[in-house]
């Protein structure tokens, strides 16, 4: 079966032609496909599609639109996933605050790479809720990242022909510069904040790597003040602004953290604290055994922990450094003294040694150096 491209008038678009056959009555039937901005391009899908057609597999394209792709078809299967909430949370504000209002009426087998380019421009010229000119390079990376699962999944199910946005590469994602504490400004932080309320909270983070939402998911249950350790198997996540506990996402993030006696301490007169709250609340009591919660025992928003951590960052005068900052100044301190790479994954939780030396590698050259001169002493001295 052979098809043709033509251009129907000079300097516009070329269309692709070709035929199939009925199997059922072994009539034929012409079909095309229009917008080819050059005659190679039709001619490129015309092959493909002839290809197809040769063997059995080519499959007429639905007549859908994005939003009737994304809202009917491929949203609801994802729910069927398991997914987490917060991924979830994320391919739904993707589609109904950006993908829907820019390409909600186009029709999916004809997306091309100028819309997602059209996609990703719109948001970095749109307002984000707080006023900012210009959504994240990560907003507009989920989005597009959104958009190919979809259509990759419609051509997976026989709904497309093909993907119409297989080559499309998603935009790079910009990584912010990582800043720490050094030893001195930890030390004077945990100083400043030694009668806060949630002293224990803000030690933890800067001597152990917990994730803010690790933290804010913390239950008594998983503290064990015999062998001196704590469980890390949830988390409190923030789906749509709502707080929820959850799971950790990866497998290397459910993990046994080791406490040292002064950390001990430390849980244990937050827990007389806490049950000195809890008498003095009575019937308004709320706590279902979180370990950082507020004088009714409620757990915090994981939101707050930010907040409150940049008001006491700026009282102390010291470096400005954000919550998550923490995790990486623990990172820091403890492969600077000398803690092999492979325990400061499992501290941390990464997936593995390579990820920790790729986010702490300029702290591992000063270690080389340090290593090396230790060895020099020993044998040349």
């Amino acid at each position: 079966m052979k098809g043709f491209v033509k251009q129907r008038s000079e300097g516009s678009s070329w269309t692709a032609f070709w035929e199939t056959r009925d199997p059922a009555t072994g009539k034929r039937k012409q079909h095309s496909k229009a917008g080819f901005t050059t005659k190679g391009a039709a001619q490129k899908h015309l092959n493909v599609v002839v290809g197809s057609v040769t063997t059995g597999d080519w499959r007429k394209d639905e007549p859908i639109t994005v939003k009737q792709l994304l809202l009917e078809h491929w949203f609801p299967a994802q729910r069927s996933r398991s997914l987490r909430p917060s991924t979830l949370a994320s391919y739904k504000g993707a589609i109904e605050w950006y993908i829907v209002p820019s390409l909600g009426g186009r029709k999916v087998a004809a997306l091309t790479p100028a819309d997602v380019s059209g996609l990703v421009e719109n948001m970095r010229t749109a307002v984000s809720a707080k006023g900012r000119r210009g959504l994240s390079a990560r907003t507009a990376q989920v989005a597009v990242v959104t958009l190919k699962a979809a259509t990759a999944w419609a051509n997976a199910n026989g709904m497309l022909s093909r993907d119409p946005l297989i080559g499309v590469a998603p935009p790079r994602r910009e990584s912010k510069p990582m800043k720490s504490w050094n030893s001195t400004e930890a030390r004077a932080f945990l100083t400043h904040v030694h009668d806060d309320r949630l002293e224990v909270a803000w030690a933890l983070l800067l001597t152990r790597p917990l994730r803010r939402g690790e933290l804010a998911g913390l239950r008594w249950d998983a503290v064990n003040f015999v062998d001196g350790t704590i469980q890390i198997t949830r988390t409190r996540i923030s789906v749509n602004g709502k707080a929820m506990d959850s799971t950790p996402k990866t497998a290397s993030g459910a993990r046994t953290i080791p406490l040292d006696a002064q950390l001990v301490s430390l849980l244990r007169s937050h827990e007389k604290q806490q049950k000195t709250e809890r008498l003095r609340a009575g019937e308004a009591w709320q706590g279902i055994g979180h370990v950082i919660a507020n004088e009714l025992g409620e757990p915090y928003h994981p939101d707050y922990f930010g907040d409150r951590f940049e008001d006491l960052v700026k009282a102390s005068g010291l470096s400005r450094i954000r919550l998550h900052d923490t995790r990486h100044t623990a990172c820091s301190l403890m492969l600077a003294s000398g803690v092999s790479v492979k325990v400061v994954q499992e501290l941390a939780g990464h997936s593995s040694p390579a990820i920790t030396l790729s986010l702490y590698a300029h702290t591992t050259p000063s270690m080389g150096r340090d290593a090396g001169a230790a060895l020099s002493a020993s044998l040349l001295s």
